[in-house]
């Protein structure tokens, strides 16, 4: 996008020191156990037409409304439901609306909550399915401006789940809608690389990407019940030190976000890997083990590393997925290794006090404290 569009790589630049002072705000009231769903969507979205759009009469518009909200006497909320049964009331992008929304839509009381969510009555079709999902494929920069890789990452991780797990049960989904998807999921991989991609069509040529998270949630959310493994898992090792989203290293170097989507691709493949396959994941575990231990979390237990723009109840969830992923919590979870981590126990008790005090209502943050609360008892 910056190379095309100039006057909004200009724009970012002229705005992120002030998306990163909003952003420490909003971890300073995380922290505190506040509740910030509404100014983290609006300021998702403004990331999002930074670097996914050339349209900058929608940044200058978002950053408005992220203005406002911000100056109001206390903090709104998005969290409660809106209109259409939505959890995305700070934002106008259907897709994000549509994120903001899948972990309430797939926690055990959503249906406890009211009425179907007519959000989901857009792709309820499998002709509106099949042609949004195909829309979201190919990005024509030249033509419209728009990125479509951070849409297409999200929409197809919540729909896959949405559909296939048939959330929310109280939601009528067409049940052609499965086959649909699973068909744009076989007919999306790359038989090659064995990765998900987007594609950009440059001067007439199709450039296909290897993509990190797009694989991740495929993977994941199929339960590996994906074709071409040993193609991928080579390919993953590969991009080790590529930039993300084609390689698992952030703009800040290592992130338990990524290392969260390279473990879990490494546990998913692990009865399809070769030998060879198998010591360097062994290797590489091990270093990223050592570098959230080390780095990411403080000798308090706090998260100190996380991604850019990635909210503190985020940080927890996917540090302690992570560490949950490879074992380190439970030995029986220890796919890669037999070594041991003797320190497992009070590391939990301090990671927990901190999710503990982080606002409830979020769904990273309940779904972190799940995680923990499940590996206690194993």
């Amino acid at each position: 996008m910056a190379v095309g569009f100039p006057a909004i790589a200009q724009l970012r630049q002229e705005t992120q020191p002030e998306i990163r002072a909003m952003g420490a705000r909003l971890d300073r009231e995380e922290a505190r156990g506040c509740d910030t769903s509404c100014l983290r969507q609006v300021l998702r979205e403004l990331r999002w037409r930074l670097e996914y759009t050339a349209d900058a009469v929608g940044v200058r518009s978002t950053l408005d409304r992220l203005r406002a909200l911000a100056a109001l006497p206390s903090l709104p909320s998005a969290a409660g439901e809106g209109k259409a049964g939505n959890y995305g009331a700070c934002t106008e992008i259907w897709f994000l609306k549509l994120d903001a929304s899948v972990d309430h839509m797939l926690a055990p009381d959503f249906d406890d909550r009211g009425e179907p969510p007519r959000l989901l009555d857009r792709i309820n079709h499998p002709v509106r399915l099949k042609t949004y999902l195909d829309s979201l494929l190919v990005s024509r920069l030249a033509e419209d401006g728009i990125d479509r890789r951070k849409e297409l990452n999200f929409a197809t991780a919540d729909l896959v789940r949405l559909i296939l797990w048939r959330r929310p049960s109280n939601y009528p989904w067409d049940p052609q809608l499965e086959t649909v998807i699973r068909r744009f999921v076989a007919e999306w991989q790359d038989p090659i690389t064995g990765f998900f991609g987007a594609t950009y069509l440059i001067d007439r040529r199709a450039l296909r990407t290897v993509d990190l998270s797009l694989t991740f949630h495929m993977a994941r959310y199929l339960e590996g019940r994906i074709g071409y493994w040993p193609q991928l898992i080579d390919t993953l090792i590969r991009i080790r030190d590529d930039r993300y989203p084609n390689g698992w290293l952030d703009e800040i170097g290592m992130t338990s976000h990524n290392n969260y989507d390279v473990a879990t691709l490494f546990q998913l493949g692990w009865p399809q890997m070769r030998p060879d396959q198998r010591r360097r994941a062994e290797q590489e575990l091990g270093r990223l083990v050592d570098w959230c231990l080390a780095t990411a979390i403080g000798p308090d237990g706090k998260i100190v590393a996380r991604a850019i723009g990635e909210s503190l109840p985020e940080g927890y969830y996917f540090t302690i997925a992570f560490l949950d992923t490879v074992g380190y919590f439970d030995p029986a979870k220890r796919f890669w290794t037999d070594r041991s981590f003797p320190a497992a126990p009070a590391l939990r008790a301090r990671l927990e006090r901190h999710v503990s005090a982080l606002h409830q209502g979020d769904p990273m943050a309940r779904m972190a404290f799940e995680r923990l609360r499940r590996s206690a008892l194993s």
